[in-house]
């Protein structure tokens, strides 16, 4: 049996990485899915019958609720929502200062807004579109939000917000007595597009220091490997979790 039969998902930062391969992966396990991406061409998938796409910036207040209007009317009542767009700061072959003592404001500003504000908003149109009948709500927050790296300082920041804000939204909802369950996934250094942009082939981590030789299982991570527990996180086999931050690092928060 498919794990979301009869569901309806929506999942942000879809047009590649981890956000392609969960909402495939969602769409293979039977739910009807609404993927979103600030950029629809660059989408390395085809919609099909039970997967369509929408263009969304998911700074756009405005937007989310054309989002979930549109995921309703195409498919029906929204059962899961996985935020999963963001920013690491760097942008092709230019990767800004994150350093406490230089980094410029509206960088600050920029990565806050698409990491942390698109989940506050996300989570409110959630939150109001499951409280009659329940659902799952899952945020992408990062190895970094437990680390502290200069390199990735606004970064980190964002996604220990996200962490945070996932369990206040899963600890609000259950004392409204609403069945909705709410929890983020951290991942550590994962080969994605956010890690190697311009198609480089090494990669430099929060800490400064190239490559996966600092990862206690010495590689990087693929997207499935995180889309899966996202899967998990999402399906009715984790109906009794909620507010909990799964770590996907290959041991990454073990190293000091």
């Amino acid at each position: 049996m498919h794990r979301l039969s009869g569901k309806v998902a929506i999942v942000t930062g879809a047009a590649s990485g981890i956000g392609a391969v969960t909402a495939r992966l969602f769409a293979a396990e039977g739910a009807r899915v609404l993927a979103t991406d600030l950029r629809p061409g660059a989408a390395d998938w085809k919609a099909t019958e039970n997967l369509a796409f929408m263009a969304q910036d998911v700074r756009d207040e405005a937007r989310w609720d054309a989002v979930f209007a549109a995921a309703r009317e195409h498919f029906g009542p929204v059962d899961i929502l996985a935020n999963i767009a963001g920013i690491n700061g760097v942008f092709g072959d230019r990767a800004p200062s994150q350093a406490p003592d230089e980094i410029e404001l509206g960088l600050w500003r920029e990565i806050q807004a698409v990491n942390v504000e698109s989940v506050v908003l996300g989570c409110r149109a959630a939150l109001r579109a499951m409280a009659g009948r329940g659902g799952a709500i899952v945020n992408i927050s990062s190895i970094a939000a437990q680390k502290g790296w200069p390199a990735r300082g606004a970064y980190g920041a964002s996604k220990a917000a996200v962490l945070q804000y996932s369990r206040t939204v899963a600890r609000y909802a259950a004392g409204r007595g609403w069945p909705i369950r709410c929890n983020a996934v951290l991942p550590g250094p994962i080969a994605t597009p956010m890690l190697f942009p311009s198609g480089q082939t090494t990669a430099t981590g929060g800490d400064g220091r190239a490559g996966a030789d600092h990862v206690p299982l010495g590689r990087f991570g693929i997207a499935e490997e995180v889309a899966r527990p996202i899967l998990f996180l999402a399906s009715d086999e984790a109906r009794y979790i909620t507010g909990t931050g799964l770590l996907i690092d290959g041991g990454l928060s073990l190293v000091k």
